[in-house]
């Protein structure tokens, strides 16, 4: 089920102040014919949610953090330090499967956004 920003804000003890998404390319074409061929196609939807979800965060007064999936870890085990390891692998560690990759990863933008 869709949950809208409204009710994620509604949802949580404390106000949304800001949201992490990957970034996109800056020159990534707005024409959907364009989107639909190589090498658009493929990370089209991807981006377009993700412009969505920027465009709704921002009306909302919502700060955005862009981050790079692929350097985000690295700038977050810079920031912790010695607590990189146990933060960044302590939650697969502790609560075990469906921990992923992707959250871990989604954990290390938020590390870098604060």
């Amino acid at each position: 089920m869709w949950a809208s920003p409204d009710h994620l804000g509604w949802a949580i003890a404390v106000p949304v102040v800001s949201l992490s998404l990957r970034f996109w390319p800056p020159d990534f074409p707005d024409d959907v014919a364009v989107q639909r061929r190589v090498p658009y196609e493929a990370r089209a939807d991807a981006i377009m949610y993700r412009q969505i979800l920027a465009d709704l965060a921002n009306a909302r007064g919502w700060k955005i953090h862009l981050y790079d999936a692929k350097r985000v870890e690295a700038q977050a085990a810079a920031l912790l330090a010695d607590r990189a390891d146990e933060v960044l692998h302590g939650p697969r560690a502790i609560l075990g499967p469906p921990w992923t990759k992707d959250h871990r990863v989604a954990l290390a933008a938020t590390v870098v956004s604060a």
